[in-house]
């Protein structure tokens, strides 16, 4: 459809099958329906819910102004001493300019001039920039003097959409919608963006974007009204991997918990890292107080530090079930030192203290 559907936005309506009568109406959005994923349009005699895919949107005073910023900004640069007129010398370096040497002045001028005061006028110079040579192709204002776009952007090879749990570039988002991002699209909107499908997974991504629009980019207000339709809500806490300097794991770990017994989770589906570091999940079993397990992996939430081990539990072919270590308490070292500083011996948890590798 192209263009921006906010609320407030003109558009046409296109490509319907079903009521084929209402194809060429003008109306005007009202807002967006994420249960539906369709736009709520508001025609002249009625309200309709429509695809973004049937919807044109018309062009914007914004476009206008900006073409005749351009027509004005060519105008300004060949009058050169700035009595708002074009005279024979000023039109000449105007056409030099694009290319087209001083045999066309005279029919040029004779297609602009229409007082025949051999001056050519801002608004003479308007009308025949925005008229075109040849019906249905570009004006002259385009074909003469093109707007200046910026390089495209290189496709790698990997053009495929993001999974939930992995965040979204702009250039995923534009894929999504099949249209733009919005003229006023600010810095922080794909913080936004990510921000809000970490916290509502099965949201369309189309309607964040709606949302953030209809609320000034503005995070807090986008989770409040998203929250408000009902949406599922889940709490997420972003890992990164936890390594060292040598190969540190598989290791054994033993519970040494103050508060007794680990919990055993299996994630799956919409569980989550914090949901287990809350104790929000229910439990697939437990390994007592003195215990000893098998560390495969551990992962460190972002958010708060905890670490989660993923682990073998009860005769598991292969390690797919996880319990929360706790904090990492280095031995003998600094707890903030990077990664390639750190020595596997010294990776020690608040509620599993490592025992030894397996390597």
């Amino acid at each position: 459809s192209g263009g921006e559907l906010s609320p407030g936005t003109r558009v046409m309506v296109v490509g319907i099958r079903s009521e084929k009568e209402i194809n060429g109406k003008e109306g005007t959005c009202v807002e967006w329906c994420p249960e539906t994923g369709r736009v709520h349009v508001q025609l002249e005699d009625c309200l309709k819910a429509l695809r973004p895919r049937n919807l044109k949107v018309m062009r914007s005073l914004h476009d206008v102004n900006e073409t005749m910023d351009r027509v004005l900004s060519v105008f300004e640069s060949a009058d050169s001493n700035g009595d708002g007129v074009l005279d024979v010398n000023e039109f000449e370096r105007c056409l030099e300019g694009i290319g087209l040497g001083k045999e066309y002045v005279i029919a040029f001028q004779m297609a602009m001039d229409k007082d025949h005061d051999f001056e050519i006028d801002y608004a003479e110079f308007t009308q025949w920039a925005l008229g075109t040579n040849v019906p249905g192709h570009k004006s002259r204002l385009d074909l003469y003097w093109p707007k200046k776009r910026e390089a495209p952007e290189l496709v790698d090879d990997d053009d495929t959409i993001p999974e939930n749990d992995e965040e979204l570039t702009e250039r995923d988002i534009v894929k999504l919608m099949r249209r733009p991002l919005p003229d006023d699209w600010p810095s922080h909107g794909i913080t936004i963006v990510n921000n809000t499908r970490a916290r509502f997974p099965k949201y369309p991504v189309e309607g964040i974007v709606w949302s953030m629009k209809n609320n000034d980019y503005i995070g807090g207000r986008v989770l409040a009204e998203i929250r408000a339709t009902g949406a599922k809500e889940v709490h997420p806490c972003r890992t990164t991997p936890l390594r060292a300097s040598g190969e540190a794991f598989p290791a054994i770990y033993r519970n040494i918990s103050a508060e007794g017994e680990l919990l055993v989770y299996e994630l799956s589906g919409d569980a989550s890292y914090g949901a287990m570091r809350d104790r929000k999940l229910a439990p697939l079993g437990i390994i007592p107080k003195g215990d000893m397990f098998t560390v495969y992996e551990v992962l460190r939430g972002a958010e708060y530090g905890f670490c989660f081990g993923r682990i073998k539990y009860k005769g598991q072919e292969d390690p797919s079930t996880w319990v929360v270590l706790g904090l990492l308490v280095e031995r003998g070292s600094n707890w903030s030192m990077p990664d390639s500083e750190r020595h596997p011996r010294d990776l020690t948890f608040s509620d599993a203290e490592r025992m030894n590798s397996l390597w």
